[in-house]
């Protein structure tokens, strides 16, 4: 039968091996913080150990290393041993996957330097405007009581009306709630906001300090300074419209672009059935006029348009074959 003080090194071995395993983990999930979070854990680790160990040999649990292997408990011991390992390993299993699952519900769109807007459909029909340089997180699928995004840097948002779910945008400075509404979003490097409003209401609470909190309705801005919200009027020109002069659908549904098209343009498009609005379409518009923009959506997905009754109807020429 094996020593229990053979046990008890075994013991150790393993739990420092968890602990560097541990350490490894948080690197690899946040860079540039290895020793910051791991380490800890370890040295919590083998204290509670070293108490644990204590306590078993003031309870006499654990037999002097000169007695002999014949000990009645001692298989019993060895059982409660292998348990703990197990028990320890399968903690640190379900950390990691836990750590993996909290990390991959959210989606994240990061845009770069170049000049167009990155557009955006949520799964609840908002619509999201994301300048250049900017992060935006956000689940792929809203099922709690409020619509949580989180932004850095810039954004326009088009609300779709929700009132049993209010849309929370998080900042690193505030916390901006609404219903339905469009309004402009600006991160400042100096841990600033800007926000004006272009349609409904929206209300802006300074995460340090919820006592400093203001509606803004249409017409209206408001602006951080000093650790207080400042609210002024605003008027509408081509600096708050910048959203619409270069606009980037990624992988989007066509149904989604001819939207966010009719939205901000005086288009009509429409599609003539639901298969064909699913197609995706990855395209960049640019002052172009309708006829134009219909022509390079049909030319990506092989669609045809005809002018019926003052909408423009895109359809799959597939259609064509079939009828014939």
């Amino acid at each position: 039968m094996i020593p229990w003080g053979i046990i008890l090194i075994l013991f150790k071995m393993q739990t420092n091996r968890h602990s560097r395993q541990n350490a490894e983990t948080h690197t690899n999930f946040l860079p540039g913080q290895k020793n910051q979070t791991a380490w800890p854990a370890a040295e919590k680790t083998r204290d509670a150990w070293e108490k644990l160990h204590d306590r078993l040999r003031e309870e006499q649990l654990i037999p002097p290393q000169q007695v002999t292997p014949k000990n009645i408990g001692m298989h019993y011991l060895m059982r409660i041993a292998a348990t703990l390992l197990i028990l320890l390993g399968t903690a640190t299993i379900i950390y990691i996957l836990a750590t993996r699952w909290s990390s991959d519900d959210r989606i994240r769109i990061q845009t770069g330097p170049q000049t167009s807007t990155l557009i955006k459909t949520l799964n609840d029909g908002s619509v999201i405007y994301l300048a250049q340089n900017s992060l935006f997180s956000f689940p792929e699928k809203f099922e709690s009581k409020s619509r949580h995004v989180e932004l850095k840097g810039e954004a326009f948002f088009d609300i779709a009306p929700n009132p049993v779910h209010p849309f929370i945008i998080e900042t690193d400075e505030a916390l901006i709630q609404v219903l339905g509404t469009a309004f402009n979003v600006k991160t400042l490097k100096k841990n600033g906001i800007e926000l004006f409003v272009d349609r409904g209401n929206v209300q802006v609470t300074l995460k340090n300090d919820p006592s400093h909190s203001e509606m803004v309705t249409a017409g209206e801005m408001v602006s951080t300074s000093m650790n207080r919200l400042v609210k002024s009027k605003y008027h509408a020109n081509e600096a708050t419209s910048w959203y619409k002069e270069h606009m980037h659908f990624k992988d989007e549904t066509l149904q989604n672009i001819i939207h966010v098209l009719n939205r901000n343009f005086n288009t009509t498009f429409v599609v003539s059935d639901q298969e064909t609005g699913q197609h995706r379409l990855t395209v960049t518009f640019h002052n172009e006029t309708a006829e134009t923009m219909a022509g390079l959506m049909c030319m990506a997905l092989n669609l045809k348009s005809q002018l019926i009754n003052g909408s423009v109807v895109l359809s799959d020429k597939k259609e064509d074959a079939k009828q014939h």
